[in-house]
C-alpha cells in the first residue's frame, strides 16, 4: 500500500491552467474519489499521479518518495481507462498477461497470477474469448483484471463504469469496492458521477476549473458543503437568496425575499447576504399551521419515482424541488405545508456565481 502526496501541483496546457496549485494526501489503502464537471482537471490529476502528465509547478509524491519526474513503469501503478483500451486480436488470457509478460515474468507465474484474478473478478471460463465476443461488463473486467495482476501499489481509475447501462454499473461499482477493500489497494478514482463518488468512496475531492474546493468523507461534504459550487454540484440542492437577520440561540435566522419566509437555519455567516441551501430530501408535510420553519406552498407537478416521490412547489416567486414519501398523496394543484427543520438548512456566503452550478 502506498500514502500519495501532492503539494501545489501545477498543470498548464498553453494558456489553459487545467491543474491549479493542487494540493492533497491520499491515506495507505484509501479509495479516494475525484469528482467535478467535464473540463476540471481531475483527469489531468490522475495522469500525473499515473506519470503519464508531468506538472509545471509541483510535486507528487508516493509515501516519502519523490516521483514527480519518474517515468510511469517504475511508479508500480495500474490503470483502468474509460474505454477499457483492450488488444482486440488477443484473448481474455492474453489481454490480462500482457504487462506480465513486458515484465519478463516467468510462464509458470503468470499462469498462476492470471487464475487468481479471473477468479477475483468471475471471468473463470472466459479466458479464450476475445474482447468483442464480451458484454460492455465483462470487458470492464477484463480491463480491470489486467491491471489487477502487475499487483500494483496504486490502482487508478478514469471513469471506468461510464460505458455501462443503468443497472450494470449499480452491480459492477458494488462489486468495484468490495474487490478494493477485500485487496487493499490504494485507489484513485475519477468520476463526473455523484452517485458513484457518494457510494464508493472513502473521502472525495470536489474541483472546478482545475482547483480542488474541498475534500471530505461523503457525508461531511453532502452535509457541510464550504461553498456554493460543492452545495449545487453534489446532489440536488435548492439555493435560496436570504439575508442574514442575527441569531436566535445556536441557530441563524434569515430572511428571504423571494419566498417572504423567515428561516431558523445553521451557518457561520453573521449579516448581510447569503445563500439557503435546503436538500429536496429535507422537506416533510406539515400537520401543524404555524411554527418555526413552515412553508405554504402550491405544487406545480407531482411524480412518482418508485422509492419517493418528487414535488417542483413555488412558495411565493421561489420554485423548490422536494421529495416525500412515495405514498403521498399530492398532485399538481394542491395547497400543502412543509417544514424542514433548521438544522437541514446550510446557509453559506453569497459569493461565486451561482449561475455555473
Amino acid at each position: 500500500m502506498t500514502r500519495i502526496r501532492l503539494e501545489n501541483v501545477t498543470k498548464v496546457y498553453g494558456s489553459v491552467v487545467a491543474v491549479d496549485r493542487a494540493t492533497l494526501e491520499i491515506e495507505d489503502g484509501e479509495f479516494f474519489t475525484i469528482i467535478g464537471p467535464s473540463g476540471c482537471g481531475k483527469t489531468t490529476t490522475l495522469r500525473m499521479i499515473a506519470g503519464f502528465e508531468v506538472p509545471e509547478e509541483g510535486r507528487i509524491f508516493f509515501d516519502d518518495r519523490d516521483v514527480t519526474f519518474l517515468k510511469p513503469y517504475l511508479r508500480n501503478t495500474a490503470m483502468v481507462f474509460q474505454n477499457y483500451a483492450l488488444w482486440p486480436h488477443m484473448t481474455v488470457y492474453d489481454n490480462i498477461a500482457y504487462g506480465l509478460r513486458l515484465r519478463k515474468v516467468p510462464e509458470e507465474e503468470i499462469k498462476r497470477r492470471v487464475r487468481r484474478v479471473l477468479e477475483l473478478v468471475d471471468l473463470v471460463g472466459l479466458e479464450n474469448r476475445y474482447p468483442l465476443q464480451l458484454s460492455g461488463g465483462q470487458q470492464q473486467r477484463v480491463a480491470l483484471a489486467r491491471a489487477l495482476v502487475v499487483e500494483p501499489s496504486v490502482l487508478l481509475l478514469d471513469e471506468p463504469l461510464s460505458n455501462l447501462d443503468a443497472k450494470l454499473r449499480l452491480e459492477m461499482r458494488e462489486e468495484l469496492r468490495s474487490l478494493q477493500r477485500r485487496l487493499g489497494i490504494t485507489t484513485v478514482y475519477v468520476t463526473h458521477d455523484q452517485l458513484e463518488a457518494l457510494s464508493m468512496s472513502d473521502r472525495i475531492a470536489v474541483m472546478n476549473r482545475g482547483r480542488i474546493l474541498q475534500v471530505g468523507t461523503p457525508e461531511d461534504l453532502y452535509m457541510r458543503p464550504r461553498n456554493l459550487f460543492v452545495a449545487g454540484f453534489l446532489g440536488r440542492s435548492n439555493l435560496v437568496k436570504v439575508r442574514v437577520k442575527g441569531r436566535r440561540n445556536s441557530y441563524l435566522e434569515v430572511y428571504s425575499p423571494t419566498m417572504q419566509e423567515s428561516l431558523l437555519a445553521v451557518g457561520e455567516v453573521e449579516a448581510g447576504s447569503a445563500i439557503a441551501v435546503i436538500r429536496p430530501e429535507s422537506f416533510e408535510e406539515a400537520r401543524e399551521a404555524a411554527g418555526e420553519n413552515i412553508l405554504e406552498a402550491r405544487v406545480e407537478y407531482s411524480m412518482f419515482l418508485g422509492d419517493k416521490r418528487e414535488l417542483r412547489v413555488r412558495v411565493g416567486e421561489e420554485r423548490l424541488v422536494v421529495y416525500l414519501p412515495p405514498d403521498s398523496r399530492v398532485e399538481a394543484g394542491d395547497r400543502i405545508r412543509l417544514r424542514v427543520k433548521p438544522e437541514r438548512i446550510m446557509v453559506l456566503p453569497a459569493t461565486g456565481d451561482i449561475e455555473e452550478i
